[in-house]
């Protein structure tokens, strides 16, 4: 069993408890940026199940930057509304909201112009041309007319999607960023358009309005560098004032099934050695790895795939009906809405085939 009645005190935020619905894509909205009556759904029934803070799925900031076909979109006023509702819906039943901005980079799927951090040759035969620093300008701009479209809808914050190869992280990641101007270089350049985008938001939006941040915890490129470079990427988050950060990694879908917490030991190394609050999403399945984590020094505790498969996995595990989900780590939530519309989990899948039988 565990407990969900010990609330969590950040900057400018008061958690009921530690867990977080980390973002996931839903699949549920329409072609044209909004929200579905089923999107709308599963925020009431996630809010419904004891979690304290809920990350939307991330969110377009800018034409040209669109990741899914049936992303939500907050890059024209016409979209604030949408997030006005899912917030209202979610404070009925005391947990927060927090929408979740991004731009997809050189994964884009509504351009034929394709842009990353630096030039360099795509799948498919296609080509991504380097950014300039007046289309970085543009990109910093919306993503922080973005947050301030949200504010306008009484969200409770925003997170920077800074993970998983979307733009911003490809400025981050030695991997991705070989530039030679004011955005590559040292990690004080590679971390320059996340701070000035944090510093953009906060002047826009108010020192108040809550800002977090998702990161990769490691890299495919001189990873123990990178974790090195992290120390920076903390402390300037903290002096910048984001609320926590989250962290993941970037192999998350090629872990073993049968493993759990894929990247605790170094975030509760990062969390050892800083003080801002940091969450952890990756891998955690059971009582036992949130117990495991609850032991550590780090704060907060995001679950992804664990909530797709069973949203209520948080109620079961303080009654004690069950130790561990049944959650298959089998990644098909990733494929089957594209076959099954409005069906994320195999088991959900299977489940509605047995009763139709």
């Amino acid at each position: 069993m565990i407990s969900l009645d010990t609330p969590v005190q950040l900057s400018h935020l008061r958690l009921k408890n530690c867990f977080i619905r980390s973002a996931v894509h839903s699949f549920l909205g329409s072609t044209d940026g909004f929200m579905t009556d089923a999107e709308y759904q599963m925020y009431n029934t996630l809010s419904q199940n004891n979690i304290a803070l809920i990350i939307s799925g991330h969110c377009c900031v800018l034409a040209g930057g669109l990741a899914n076909e049936e992303q939500i979109r907050i890059d024209d006023d016409k979209y604030i509304a949408q997030f006005h509702r899912a917030a209202k819906l979610i404070h009925q039943h005391n947990s927060l909201f927090m929408p979740q901005i991004s731009h997809a980079g050189p994964r884009a799927i509504d351009t034929d112009n394709l842009f990353d951090v630096s030039a360099r040759e795509l799948k498919k035969n296609h080509h991504a041309a380097q950014l300039s620093c007046e289309q970085i300008t543009v990109i910093k701009k919306a993503f922080i007319t973005a947050a301030y479209r949200l504010k306008q809808a009484g969200v409770d914050g925003i997170q920077l999607h800074a993970a998983h190869s979307y733009l911003l992280s490809r400025f981050i990641d030695k991997t991705f960023n070989n530039r030679q101007d004011k955005y590559g270089g040292d990690i004080k350049n590679r971390f320059r358009l996340c701070s000035e985008i944090i510093s953009g938001i906060k002047e826009k939006c108010g020192d108040d309005f809550p800002i977090a941040i998702k990161i990769n915890s490691d890299s495919q490129t001189d990873d123990e560098t990178y974790a090195a470079d992290m120390d920076y990427v903390i402390d300037k988050c903290q002096q910048l004032g984001i609320e926590f950060i989250e962290w993941s990694g970037v192999d998350f879908i090629n872990q073993p099934r049968s493993d759990s917490l894929y990247y605790f030991k170094r975030i509760n190394t990062f969390a050892q050695n800083h003080s801002i609050p940091m969450s952890i999403v990756g891998g955690v399945k059971s009582v036992n790895d949130i117990n495991t984590i609850l032991a550590s020094e780090i704060k907060l505790i995001s679950l992804a795939r664990t909530l797709i498969c069973e949203p209520d996995i948080l109620t079961k595990f303080a009654s004690g009906q069950t130790q561990k989900s049944s959650c298959l780590s089998c990644n098909r939530c990733f494929a089957i809405p594209h076959i099954h519309p409005g069906i994320r989990c195999i088991l959900h899948w299977k489940k509605m085939r047995q009763q139709h039988k």
